[in-house]
């Protein structure tokens, strides 16, 4: 009889365990971030607000607000997402369109929506690649054994991803594209998509966005300035150049949060694109093996919660949601440290920045939302009505 009622609650503990880690490690990104914004954005807050903290106060406001969207996901219950996921996915697409007629062009890419009434832009990608994901999860839901099959299967989920990372890269946004072709990638292929289907898929991706970036000259000088590293320093690998600078410099403990000497107008987008860098400088190796390891156990544990739920489109939400987190977070790094041509993601939860900051942690909310509710209802992957 004792044996009978042990069981539950000990596996009642493990899920609230999983809950915590997951939450410890996004509040303690969140919270490293407000230090390494405060200090990276100061020397230029100073010289354009006349105010060392004005991006700062515009942070802290912002991650209170994900914090409490956090709050929010993660009661609601997630199964609620998996009839409205096709209305949700046409939404993110509204808004991507809606850029060629509102967006706001920032160097020469129009990727933003300005918002007067709340004073902040926004980036319609960032919404675009969180229904996608719920999209996917549906769909490989809705078809279950049959998404193996290309028409009936495959097609459907593969030209929801044509759509959106087209519409991204149009703006053009090359980067942000390839990353999310990329997690879609990954969710398909764990939703029990053929590798022939899947390969073809990346063949025809690829052809088309090299034959895109070929005309791009931006895209063909960062290519050149990657294949050349340091052999040649200009202005199209200065951040780069910087950036390594600025690790090399902060050995194996940092010279001190606040003493980085790259933000001092050395290194462009020190407090966004290149957070990791000043926290590099600031930290040393110590500090960012830290956060690494965060970012690590946080996909550890995302898998985690996937493996153990039965339940298809939960399962499908976190690997969404964890690997984009995940990929973002390693190739932010990979472009500090020079491995990877710049391509302008931020760093999850630490880079200054409003629609990534909350759109995040709205994907964390359901996460472990997933994590609280995940069931054992069912032995296979069985089509669920939608």
């Amino acid at each position: 009889m004792s044996r009978t009622t042990v069981a539950p609650t000990n596996r009642s503990l493990l899920c609230v365990d999983t809950d915590v880690r997951i939450l410890f490690i996004v509040l303690f990104l969140i919270a490293i971030g407000v230090s390494m914004v405060a200090s990276s954005s100061s020397f230029f807050a100073g010289g354009k607000f006349s105010d060392h903290f004005a991006l700062t106060r515009r942070h802290i406001v912002r991650s209170a607000v994900s914090l409490i969207v956090l709050v929010l996901a993660m009661r609601i219950d997630y199964r609620i997402y998996r009839k409205i996921s096709p209305m949700l996915l046409a939404f993110g697409v509204a808004l991507m369109v809606g850029l060629f007629f509102f967006g706001h062009t920032v160097r020469g890419s129009q990727r933003w929506m300005l918002l007067p009434v709340l004073r902040m832009s926004v980036q319609p990608s960032d919404i675009a690649r969180i229904t996608l994901i719920f999209f996917l999860a549906y769909w490989i839901t809705r078809t279950g054994r049959q998404f193996t099959e290309f028409r009936s299967g495959f097609l459907p989920a593969a030209g929801a991803v044509a759509v959106v990372c087209g519409l991204i890269a149009i703006t053009p946004d090359y980067g942000t594209a390839s990353v999310t072709a990329l997690i879609a990638l990954i969710v398909m292929f764990v939703g029990g998509a053929r590798m022939l289907h899947l390969l073809g898929f990346m063949a025809a991706g690829t052809v088309v966005l090299a034959m895109k970036m070929a005309t791009a000259p931006h895209v063909r000088e960062r290519i050149a300035a990657y294949m050349s590293r340091g052999e040649n320093v200009t202005d199209v690998n200065w951040q780069v150049y910087q950036s390594l600078i600025g690790l090399g410099s902060g050995g194996l403990f940092g010279v001190g949060v606040g003493d980085s000497e790259q933000k001092l107008s050395w290194l462009p987008d020190a407090y966004t694109d290149f957070v990791f860098s000043i926290l590099g400088e600031e930290t040393g190796l110590i500090g960012t093996l830290f956060v690494s390891g965060l970012f690590l156990l946080f996909a550890l544990r995302a898998l985690k919660i996937s493996r153990n739920c039965d339940d298809t489109f939960g399962e499908m939400l976190v690997v969404g949601i964890g690997s984009s987190i995940f990929v973002y977070a390693m190739l932010n790094m990979f472009v500090a440290t020079g491995l990877v041509p710049v391509t302008g993601l931020p760093l999850p939860f630490l880079s200054s920045g409003g629609s990534a900051l909350v759109v995040n942690a709205f994907a964390v909310g359901v996460l472990l939302n997933v994590a609280r509710k995940r069931t054992r209802t069912r032995t296979g992957r069985e089509a669920v009505p939608a």
